[in-house]
């Protein structure tokens, strides 16, 4: 499998312009990319017009901490679950006044994790009027993993964004 940067790098130019022509503004909370969706989102100039921010909520006690996921919710749902996503973006959205929100959990590593297969990937969207939620299955290298949930998010986006 190649190595999507470049690919990545030109459907991030579409999201930003089209979020620049409609005012609206994008902030992420990630997990399972490790900030990979930020980097991307920042390689292009003007990314900063649009993109308010991102946290790597990499732990169970960072989800808690900073986007107030109940334990309850990591406990009962795993960690990788549409549940503790949509918790993300509720805690994102507290914190973090956009128009957009994104809230990615997953397996990215070279085995499962909470009986979660490798490569299982949840991408939250969240936008003024509704949250959705996408469960998707990616394989490959952990860099390769990312980098598909990298771009669906971002195709994801652009689906939505659309409907402004």
């Amino acid at each position: 499998m190649l190595d999507l940067t470049d690919e990545l790098v030109e459907l991030v130019k579409i999201v930003i312009s089209e979020l620049t022509s409609k005012h609206m503004t994008l902030a992420v909370a990630e997990s399972a990319t490790g900030g990979y969706l930020s980097h991307i989102l920042t390689s292009v100039d003007g990314s900063s017009k649009v993109f308010v921010g991102g946290v790597v909520a990499y732990s169970a006690y960072v989800k808690n901490s900073i986007f107030q996921v109940d334990f309850d919710i990591i406990n009962d749902y795993g960690a990788i679950s549409s549940e503790t996503t949509k918790a993300l973006l509720d805690g994102l959205k507290k914190q973090i006044s956009t128009d957009l929100r994104i809230a990615i959990t997953g397996v990215a590593g070279s085995y499962t994790m909470d009986g979660k297969p490798r490569g299982l990937m949840y991408i939250g969207l969240g936008t003024p009027t509704c949250d959705k939620i996408e469960e998707a299955q990616f394989h490959g290298s952990r860099l390769q993993i990312k980098q598909q949930t990298v771009k669906r998010t971002l195709e994801f986006l652009l689906e939505e964004i659309e409907n402004f």
